[in-house]
Formats: C-alpha cells, sequence, structure tokens
C-alpha cells in the first residue's frame, strides 16, 4: 500500500542531497540511492513534492525568510529547511491536502529526523504562513 508519508520522506532525502551536495535533479529521481522498496505511487508523489519544490525554491526559501522570525535561513539547518520547504509547498501549491494534514506532516518529519525542538518552530512558520496566506484569499 502507497503511503503519502513515505513519499514526504524521500523527498526530505532527496531535497537534503540536493541542498547539501548540489545533487543532479535528474540523479535523485532515478532513487538509485533510495535502498528500500518503494512503491510506483509513493516514487511518483516523491518526484512531484522535489521538482515542486525546486521549481518554487527562491519563492518558498523567501516565504521561509518572512516567517522565520527566530533565525535566519542560513541558521536552520538543512534538515529543518528541507520540511519547511516541503510543507510550504504542501500550503501554497496542494490544493487536494488539508493544511492541518500539510502541517502534521510536517512536524511528523521533524519529530524523525530532528531534535524535538524542532517542532514548535517547524509549527511557528508554518502556523503563520497559513494564517497570513488564508487572510488574503
Amino acid at each position: 500500500m502507497a503511503s503519502r508519508h513515505k513519499s514526504r520522506e524521500i523527498a526530505l532525502q532527496g531535497l537534503y542531497q540536493r541542498e547539501l551536495v548540489d545533487a543532479d535533479l535528474q540523479d535523485i529521481l532515478k532513487f538509485d540511492w533510495y535502498d528500500k522498496k518503494i512503491e510506483q505511487e509513493e516514487k511518483e508523489y516523491a518526484a512531484d513534492l522535489i521538482c515542486g519544490v525546486i521549481e518554487n525554491w527562491e519563492l518558498i526559501d523567501n516565504k521561509i525568510r518572512e516567517h522565520s522570525t527566530s533565525r535566519a535561513i542560513d541558521r536552520i539547518s538543512v534538515v529543518n529547511r528541507c520540511i519547511l520547504r516541503i510543507g510550504i509547498y504542501g500550503l501554497l501549491f496542494d490544493k487536494n491536502t488539508p493544511y492541518q494534514v500539510v502541517i502534521d506532516e510536517a512536524l511528523r518529519l521533524t519529530r524523525e529526523f530532528e531534535k524535538e525542538e524542532s517542532v514548535q518552530f517547524i509549527n511557528g512558520v508554518l502556523d503563520s504562513l497559513y494564517r497570513k496566506e488564508s487572510a488574503g484569499r
């Protein structure tokens, strides 16, 4: 059974590679680096997330700068930046996923890949963005 959460985990790992070593997008999308079983549907959703984030990287990073009042973007860990990018992409561009799910999934990824203290930060940035964006509609 395909899992959207697993797709988000894979997307996080792909975006991490992109930022850390400037991995080529085509190499990332081959998923040769992923050593576990991955269903086609999971691969497709992970690829959509990766491509969507990369395509909108500058816009998303500007949103991080705007809504991260306590930390400059270069002071945010690479993992947290990638989680925020996935979350912001979901809030801005994925109209099929409720905002609560987008934020909950980002918090779940944070708990899995970062320290518990990062959860409040990620939640604050995403919640701030959501409130501002939804007020403008």
